[in-house]
């Protein structure tokens, strides 16, 4: 069976939703350029890594170690990064974060997110608010935060998650909605871009 792509959030464009066209997903015959393998217990986050939705790891993925069980979709990886526990392959569908990743990219996440996620390109889970242009409630961009100290901590003012692509603009979430941000992943390498588009140019 084919597996099931993994979109992408993207914040609002500049100029209104109307002007920027839908993201699109390239036909299924194209959707997966690795190879699935079965791996033993031993070999899972050795030899390869499984492939993770990011609607479902956005929704759950709280402990990489149980993410993935006999369900998932393993997949091999030829990148020269050694695996390890928490990191899964995902699509990502949007134009957001172009040109550092493509719409439609096979992306390398790595959950937790350890030490300050400032600058980082992050998964993030929107608990109280959805991207304008998809509806979803997760989305990946660079993740920047302004804290203040209130009661003797400190706390987030603001968090912004910010495109690549200058034709979109940031979602910036103040007060309670910044603390309730979840980073669920950061984004390791782009291991495979989408393949050409009918009538596009190679370079």
């Amino acid at each position: 069976d084919a597996p099931p792509a993994a979109a992408g959030a993207e914040g609002a464009p500049a100029g209104g939703l109307a002007s920027v066209p839908a993201p699109t997903v390239p036909p299924a015959a194209d959707v997966l350029p690795f190879p699935v393998v079965r791996p033993a217990p031993e070999e899972r986050y050795v030899t390869c890594v499984p492939l993770v939705p990011l609607a479902a790891a956005a929704g759950g993925f709280g402990d990489p170690q149980h993410v993935a069980d006999d369900d998932r979709e393993w997949i091999a990886l030829d990148t020269g990064r050694r695996p390890r526990p928490g990191m899964f392959v995902a699509r990502v569908v949007g134009r957001s974060m172009e040109p550092a990743v493509p719409d439609g990219a096979w992306c390398l996440f790595a959950a937790p997110v350890t030490g300050s996620r400032q600058g980082r390109i992050v998964l993030a889970a929107l608990r109280d608010a959805v991207d304008p242009e998809t509806g979803e409630r997760y989305t990946v961009k660079r993740y920047e935060s302004r804290k203040q100290r209130a009661g003797g901590a400190w706390r987030h003012a603001a968090v912004t998650l910010k495109p690549a692509n200058p034709e979109f603009e940031p979602i910036v979430l103040g007060g309670a909605d910044a603390e309730r941000v979840r980073v669920v992943a950061e984004l390791v390498d782009v291991v495979h871009p989408p393949a050409p588009r009918p009538g596009a140019l190679r370079p």
